[in-house]
């Protein structure tokens, strides 16, 4: 009988510690992982108690169409990054979604920021990477590395050379917002 109470209870200390020694990548991992999920089954409620309080009414507000107009079909966590310079950590989450309205598929990836907040993480804000940004209106979006150089070695443009100052006969016209990019069932672009 002694013996089997003193089993028992270093099961049970055992079991406690093993508890206390999950890591902070493991930690950052879950959080990472529940929130995505909680977004994708429209769950924005919950989802926001994993957000900081000052990102909190904009995460809200970006994800508000999330479970309604837009139906989260897939959330690939790809990429957990800890201790960047500023001290924060990052994931980065590729979303697979429809678009009700017109029931076309799209692909957003997005860069989460998360802060280390007592034992947990919080999400500190979102960017859009890559793919459509429809997903998040309003969420600040990377820079498209495939945009034209602003340098003075740039290529000549329609009235002038380049790098030269543009002359009175150039008309500087406006790009149009972007459009979704239409796709098919399997993911392909449509023209």
């Amino acid at each position: 009988m002694r013996a089997l109470v003193s089993a028992a209870v270093t099961l049970v200390l055992s079991g406690c510690t093993l508890l206390d020694n999950i890591g902070p990548q493991n930690r950052l991992s879950d959080q990472v992982h529940i929130l995505n999920d909680e977004v994708r089954w429209g769950r924005i409620d919950l989802a926001a108690q994993r957000v900081a309080p000052a990102h909190r009414r904009s995460f809200v507000a970006q994800h508000q169409a999330w479970g309604r107009a837009v139906r989260i079909a897939d959330a690939d966590v790809s990429n957990l990054e800890m201790n960047l310079p500023d001290g924060r950590s990052a994931s980065v989450v590729t979303y697979s979604w429809v678009d009700e309205a017109t029931m076309e598929l799209f692909t957003t990836s997005v860069r989460q920021l998360w802060v280390g907040e007592g034992e947990g993480f919080l999400l500190v804000s979102e960017e859009v990477i890559g793919g459509e940004p429809a997903l998040l209106p309003g969420a600040p979006s990377a820079p498209d590395p495939e945009a034209a150089p602003e340098d003075a070695d740039a290529l000549p443009t329609a009235g002038g050379e380049a790098g030269a100052p543009p002359s009175a006969e150039t008309t500087t016209t406006t790009a149009a917002p972007p459009t979704p990019r239409r796709r098919d069932a399997q993911g392909v672009v449509l023209p």
